[in-house]
């Protein structure tokens, strides 16, 4: 492959441009392009990756754009739990107030013109 750096850019701008649709707008698919994108950055980060941090066997290392991918899959994490208890706390809501809103009196919430 002649185009590698690129295909590898090309993924760490993916990383950052989900990561950050996430924390934006956090709901189930931007988690899921968070978490997508994180994992195509593990496979695709190799032309740049950086000083290696950790030695596991001497081919093997944890690099620090590693670390990069962690972050990503922090976030969609984060983005999934934020989006489901958010679901969960909605159909609450819906379920306790109802349909339409009401006065605390048991009445309809009417408004009414000053000076009737």
């Amino acid at each position: 492959m002649e185009n590698v750096e690129f295909y590898s850019l090309v993924a760490m701008c993916s990383l950052f441009a989900a990561s950050t649709w996430c924390l934006a707008r956090p709901h189930l698919l931007s988690s899921l392009a968070a978490a997508v994108a994180s994992g195509l950055w593990v496979l695709l980060n190799g032309p740049i990756e950086g000083r290696v941090l950790y030695v596991v066997t001497p081919n093997h290392g944890l690099t620090e754009s590693d670390l990069l991918s962690a972050v990503g899959l922090c976030i969609a994490a984060w983005g999934c739990w934020y989006s489901v208890r958010n679901r969960r706390r909605r159909r609450r809501r819906r379920a306790t107030t109802g349909s339409t809103y009401r006065h605390p009196d048991d009445t309809r919430a009417v408004p009414v013109r000053v000076g009737e």
